[in-house]
């Protein structure tokens, strides 16, 4: 088991700093989440946030939005059916959050907290009742919308920032190791 900690703390960190990105709340947190996955490329703190607000928050239209409802249901409509669906999920998870009623339930950085949470109880706590829930939220919903949102924010070549895209492969390479883990599982 001891040979299992290193793998199982990466992967949960890989989870914590994408999720930290996704949930900053200012360039602080935004650059300290960023820096933590290890990139090689050197950006200020003002300039990460011009290019995530670019990429990912707007106010002018974004690259990417970071919404499930967008890729799986109408993507003029937020708080739709996907929304609720994950609101559902959450409450069987037993998953509450600070940001309820201000961000939607179905943002990518609310999701990757609820998975992280998941897996956290799973791994470091060997507390698996939960991990078919888990197994269903990974399949069911993240993998059905991400690679979309994925190939949404790489398509974008105008907008090519270093720092956006190694985020987005970051991303791409969590959801690949998940969902290739928990087949496996």
């Amino acid at each position: 088991m001891q040979t299992l900690q290193p793998q199982t703390t990466s992967r949960l960190d890989d989870i914590k700093h994408l999720r930290d990105i996704f949930n900053a709340q200012n360039s602080k947190e935004l650059k300290k989440a960023f820096d933590a996955l290890d990139s090689s490329i050197s950006i200020s703190e003002e300039d990460l946030e011009v290019q995530f607000n670019r990429y990912f928050v707007g106010p002018m239209e974004t690259v990417a939005d970071p919404f499930a409802s967008v890729y799986l249901d109408n993507p003029d409509v937020f708080m739709s059916k996907t929304t609720l669906h994950v609101r559902e999920l959450y409450e069987t998870m037993g998953f509450t959050y600070s940001l309820k009623n201000v961000v939607p339930e179905d943002h990518l950085g609310v999701e990757l907290d609820a998975y992280y949470q998941l897996l956290f109880l799973e791994e470091a706590k060997e507390i698996t009742y939960l991990s078919d829930l888990r197994h269903y939220f990974l399949h069911e919903h993240l993998a059905l919308w991400i690679p979309r949102f994925l190939e949404r924010g790489l398509a974008q070549s105008e907008h090519a920032s270093p720092a956006m895209i190694f985020i987005l492969m970051q991303l791409k390479s969590l959801l690949i190791r998940e969902t290739t883990t928990t087949r496996s599982s």
